[in-house]
């Protein structure tokens, strides 16, 4: 069965037979019908998040009600009155997963301890993952969040690493903008030093930091470029250029909090990428130097090479690097992209270089 329902039709058939039991007061029969139907469409789909709203509008006493039905299910390894995993069409491990997402869904903002525990082993499980890729799990998240338990960073990275390189669900994001954290994922060399350089620097390297480079773009736009001189001028023009090249040295260092995934242990964090390469095209604002324009054809060297362990690596920092030292377009950085052009084998990079040194 597939991770995510492709067939919408069925969760408006699937509604109608939700309601039906809400209206014949059989909360029994409506807690087996959407365990059923999240059993059904998917650990991506669930319910559907239309289904997730409608419960959330039922009476009070009938949401703890149906909550506390699957708790005690959940509860029970052998259970003598509850459905079965078999009866589901699915494994014992699946059917607990539907129904702790489930349940605290359906009680979120009424009873934030029930199945507390039980979310917060998953998070600690979630925690040091590349992405999320089990049931739902930031609705757990958002659940601990509103209960003002919130979950530490690592849990953090693994959902805003999930949103880029896997699935990037709009309730997702809608938790990421209410879930407090560093403004970069700690783990890396070059994110740890950043951070902590922040901190010391204060709120404008905060605001540095998170002014990240846009996924979908390739090259900064008109406005993305005037917020970033207004933040170099808040920070520091020269400050931010020195730490910069201090940043670029430590790409690609071990990491400190090593990643579980099929990347390996090694991996780039997607997320802080995009941090990369907006810092990347900061420095093509400030005024030209050539330890600068190193700098940058070393970032770009340094991002074309993968990491023990792990076969990915991030071209998108490399082609940023690029794009930095087109924008600069002095002397000293046609002669980096120049002798980037004589060893960079990557296909779309060498494309942006071949352009740049055309233009």
């Amino acid at each position: 069965m597939s991770r995510w329902l492709s067939n919408p039709d069925i969760l408006v058939e699937q509604g109608a037979v939700h309601r039906g039991f809400a209206e014949r007061g059989d909360l029994a029969g409506l807690a087996r019908s959407v365990m059923e139907a999240a059993c059904h469409n998917g650990c991506m789909t669930g319910p559907g998040a239309e289904a997730m709203a409608w419960l959330r509008q039922l009476p009070d006493r009938d949401r703890l009600e149906l909550a506390g039905i699957w708790a005690e299910w959940h509860a029970r390894t052998t259970p003598a009155d509850a459905p079965s995993a078999e009866a589901f069409r699915r494994n014992t491990s699946y059917l607990r997963a539907e129904l702790l997402v489930v349940a605290t869904g359906v009680a979120r903002g009424l009873d934030p301890d029930l199945m507390a525990g039980e979310r917060q082993a998953v998070l600690t499980e979630l925690a040091g993952q590349h992405v999320a890729f089990g049931h739902r799990e930031w609705e757990l998240a958002d659940a601990e969040i509103e209960a003002g338990r919130i979950p530490g960073p690592e849990v953090l990275a693994t959902l805003r690493r999930t949103v880029i390189d896997y699935h990037a669900e709009p309730a997702l994001r809608e938790v990421l903008t209410r879930f407090p954290g560093p403004v970069l994922n700690p783990g890396e060399a070059w994110a740890d030093q950043a951070l902590e350089d922040a901190a010391a620097g204060g709120e404008p390297w905060h605001r540095l930091l998170g002014h990240r480079a846009p996924v979908s773009a390739g090259v900064p736009s008109a406005k993305w470029l005037d917020a970033g001189r207004d933040l170099l001028d808040a920070a520091g023009p020269e400050s931010v250029r020195r730490s910069a090249h201090r940043w670029f040295e430590l790409v690609g260092r071990e990491r400190s909090v090593p990643l579980r995934g099929s990347r390996g242990p090694a991996a780039y964090d997607p997320y802080n990428a995009q941090a990369l390469r907006a810092l990347a095209w900061l420095l093509s604002l400030l005024p030209p130097r050539d330890d600068t324009c190193d700098a940058l054809a070393r970032l770009v060297e340094t991002s074309l090479r993968a990491l023990p362990g792990s076969g990915a690596y991030p071209v998108r920092v490399a082609e940023a690097g690029v794009v930095a030292l087109t924008r600069i377009g002095t002397a000293d950085a046609r002669l980096e992209l120049d002798g980037l052009r004589r060893h960079v084998t990557h296909k779309t990079v060498l494309r942006r270089i071949d352009r740049a040194l055309a233009a």
